[in-house]
């Protein structure tokens, strides 16, 4: 062999082993959006619209008992319904929990992107929201981003970040 093809197949080999090592996957960090289940502001029904009227900023539940005092917690009583007896929509909390994060703006609409990362080596969870807020109107918009996402394991925690 010359010193040319020793040369240019060194070259092949450095570049083989960039391109395998630049495509591989980052094995700490999984995109659970895609598992995640997004529920409307509504989902609760109008009997559980209190959320917004006790202050609530980040909401994490991880069992019935949490859920059902969360329930009566927001639980209103309007004229001509009997809120008394509804109940909340069922979650099965050993396979799910349920996590919110409030945000709140200014428009005539708001538009937003929601993520689930799960980040194995720092051992959490991160809730990203994307929110866009449009137009000139003067109409107050609230939403507690509520998303219902596979069980972690206990020694996991949940970062809510809003940008």
């Amino acid at each position: 062999m010359n010193k040319k093809t020793i040369i240019q197949r060194y070259c092949q080999l450095v570049l083989m082993v960039f391109l395998v090592v630049s495509c591989e996957k980052n094995e700490s960090i999984d995109d659970l959006t895609e598992q995640a289940i997004f529920y409307e502001s509504n989902y609760f029904g109008t009997c559980f619209s209190g959320v917004y009227d006790k202050g609530y900023q980040e909401i994490i539940i991880t069992d019935n008992e949490s859920y059902k005092k969360f329930g009566d917690s927001i639980r209103i009583h309007p004229y001509n319904l009997d809120c008394d007896t509804a109940v909340l929509p069922y979650i099965d909390f050993n396979k799910y929990i349920l996590i919110g994060k409030f945000t709140d703006g200014g428009g005539c609409e708001a538009k937003y992107k929601r993520q689930i990362i799960d980040d194995k080596k720092n051992k959490k969870i991160i809730y990203n929201i994307r929110v866009e807020y449009f137009g000139t109107c003067y109409m107050y918009i609230v939403n507690m981003n509520w998303a219902r996402i596979p069980r972690i394991p206990n020694d996991y925690t949940i970062e809510f970040q809003v940008k």
